[in-house]
């Protein structure tokens, strides 16, 4: 395996679609993941799940142009499984006034059913997204950082390796070119990450600066929350 990183162009997710299954693995959103939960066993969903986590992956690398796609490729794999991990860096213009717009880019019309898939909790995904963009004005904007207009915003909102090819340090690759974009600019890097990942991502000098929970009650959970913490790391 030799692993190397290289810029994302929308053709990736062309070819990460056929992408799916426990052999193989994905590269399906980690919200979209958890949210939209597949039987191993259901290569037809899991199939599914796929195409459209990569469309709407798609589209907003097309559509956001804040949005910086990087990928971890094996360039000893065979054709067509060379992608081993994704990330999504934002890079927030003066500060964070972009923040919940350009995300939505790519989810297209949030109230058209055809939008979203069955299987997919529309309400809870979209609901947990408008609390997190809300939330996340406040937390990153408090500080020396807020409005300054040469400042650019690393924020990292999307990482997934595929199952099988995990453990190899492609994750840490793409976290650490974040984080030397960050340094260059002279700027703090940002993400929000479920409690089981925070070790991974301290351990490449992202501190806990707080927590996020959902209330999963509204969406038809009674009882069920979703935490996330908000880390940051100073260049």
């Amino acid at each position: 395996m030799h692993l190397t990183v290289q810029p994302v162009v929308p053709t990736d997710f062309d070819t990460a679609k056929h992408l799916y299954g426990p052999e193989t693995g994905d590269v399906v959103a980690p919200l979209c993941a958890a949210i939209w939960h597949v039987d191993p066993t259901d290569t037809a969903t899991a199939k599914h799940r796929a195409e459209w986590s990569c469309q709407q992956q798609k589209e907003l690398l097309e559509g956001a142009p804040t949005a910086h796609v990087v990928k971890v490729v094996d360039t000893d794999a065979k054709p067509g499984e060379e992608i081993v991990a994704i990330a999504r860096w934002h890079e927030y213009k003066r500060g964070n006034e972009h923040i919940g717009d350009l995300e939505l880019i790519g989810r297209k019309d949030r109230d058209d059913p055809a939008t979203w898939p069955e299987g997919l909790d529309r309400d809870f995904y979209l609901g947990f997204c408008d609390e997190a963009y809300s939330a996340r004005r406040a937390w990153m904007g408090e500080g020396h950082y807020w409005g300054m207009s040469t400042s650019n915003t690393p924020f990292l909102t999307t990482i997934v390796t595929r199952e099988p090819l995990r453990k190899h340090g492609a994750g840490s690759m793409l976290l650490d070119w974040g984080l030397e974009q960050a340094k260059k600019a002279g700027v703090p890097a940002y993400l929000e990450a479920v409690p089981q990942a925070m070790g991974l991502y301290a351990k490449h000098g992202f501190r806990d600066v707080g927590r996020h929970v959902t209330d999963c009650t509204p969406f038809g959970l009674p009882g069920v929350s979703f935490e996330v913490a908000r880390m940051r790391a100073d260049p």
